[in-house]
């Protein structure tokens, strides 16, 4: 079969399993998985996402920036050409957090703009989104059974997303190597519940995690935290043209969103960091309700903790914890065990500013700082340099509430 006769099989079949309608087509809404069953997505215009796969270097505490593979996000309206010249060598890792609606259409178009530090190897990329219920296999990005996408080329993937939830995305062709060069990123679902009233008489907010029917899932902020390591050796070796046998994987750096600490609490887009945009830092207003949606796409379980605030779980994998007859399933812990490939939703409330606690200042004013970080100590040191580093970073809780209203994901203020 012609690619361009395999692409149009996979465009037909998407049509179809999404109940008979074109692509193009206006979505209708479905039902939206809650308690009763009545939460129905209203979809807004189409999503139109352009990502571009090259390679290029991150910064990490006492050693020479590491060489990655990442995923970036280019303007749609550039040729293939243009955008080779201006973006490739400029990965960065982790790769753009994407934002959906229920049901929205989404349309995701990967350029391949091939690899400076290695012009001999040829490899393709392509987007997986992880633990997602995609109808056409031509769209899941598995090599073997969709499409690759060679140097120079461009693929647009299509989804619409019925599920609502924190999901993964990661290149899928040489996976095991390519996750671990940093073609990794967040991607999460809005339900169809967001913008109604408020279901939560104590709890004034409309934004939630998942359509739970009475606003248990309601939050003020939410932040996107990807947990992974880094094995040096293994990048090391690809960019010098060397084999590394994975089972010999033992990981030097922990990171959370491609940082270690103390990096993973500077802001969004620190010059400093320019391969590493996206900040792990949580700032929070007192009894604020804040939604961490944490996935792991590294090779190790991690178990991460927050002491001093209970962490309420209520989604995992995208699913809403709740049973068949609908009773809530959520539960509260103090250590949060995170596999390979999994993902958690929690929410957590912000305490009171405590006056006679530890405090410090920072441009908005006194806060109370809390760790979130691994359980495991080996897992807190930078390639272990003395000091706290590897997978944490803070919680602050500011006094006053200075913090104006969150509009995007993982915002962070100066």
């Amino acid at each position: 079969m012609r690619r361009r006769d395999l692409l149009k099989a996979g465009a037909l079949a998407a049509g179809l399993a999404v109940g008979g309608r074109a692509l193009e087509g206006t979505a209708e809404g479905t039902t939206g998985g809650t308690a009763e069953g009545t939460a129905r997505a209203v979809p807004g215009p189409a999503a139109r996402i352009s990502l571009a796969g090259t390679d290029g270097y991150i910064a990490i505490p006492g050693r020479a920036p590491v060489y990655i593979f990442g995923f970036l996000a280019v303007p749609p309206t550039m040729s293939v050409a243009d955008l080779t010249a201006t973006y490739k060598g400029k990965a960065q890792h982790v790769a753009p957090v994407l934002d959906f609606k229920q049901d929205q259409d989404a349309y995701i178009t990967l350029t391949n703009l091939g690899l400076v530090g290695r012009p001999d190897l040829v490899d393709s990329h392509t987007i997986h989104w992880h633990g997602f219920r995609t109808p056409a296999t031509v769209f899941d990005g598995v090599p073997e059974v969709s499409v690759s996408v060679p140097i120079e080329r461009q693929f647009t993937y299509f989804y619409r997303p019925h599920d609502p939830g924190t999901y993964m995305y990661h290149c899928h062709f040489e996976d095991v190597e390519h996750v671990q060069m940093g073609m990794t990123g967040i991607v999460f679902v809005r339900p169809a519940q967001d913008g109604g009233t408020a279901l939560d008489p104590l709890h004034r907010t409309t934004t939630y995690a998942y359509n739970d029917g009475d606003g248990s899932t309601a939050y003020d902020r939410h932040f996107a935290i990807l947990l992974n390591e880094i094995e040096e050796r293994e990048h090391d070796a690809d960019e010098q043209i060397q084999e590394f046998i994975f089972t010999d994987y033992d990981p030097q750096y922990y990171t959370l969103n491609g940082r270690v600490y103390p990096q993973t609490v500077l802001p969004n887009g620190h010059p400093s960091l320019p391969g590493q945009p996206v900040s792990s830092l949580v700032q929070v207003n007192p009894g604020d309700r804040a939604l961490l949606r944490l996935a792991n796409l590294g090779y190790e379980q991690h178990a991460m903790q927050l002491p001093g605030i209970p962490m309420k779980v209520v989604g995992e994998d995208a699913t809403l914890r709740r049973s068949p007859s609908g009773a809530d399933t959520s539960y509260t812990t103090n250590t949060l065990y995170i596999g390979p490939g999994e993902a958690r939703d929690v929410l957590f409330t912000a305490p009171p500013f405590n006056p006679s606690a530890r405090v410090s200042t920072d441009a908005r004013g006194s806060y109370n700082t809390y760790l979130f970080k691994n359980r495991d100590f080996r897992r807190l040191s930078n390639h272990g340099a003395p000091g706290l580093g590897g997978m944490a970073t803070e919680v602050r809780v500011y006094q006053g509430s200075p913090l104006p209203a969150q509009t995007v994901v993982g915002e962070t203020y100066a």
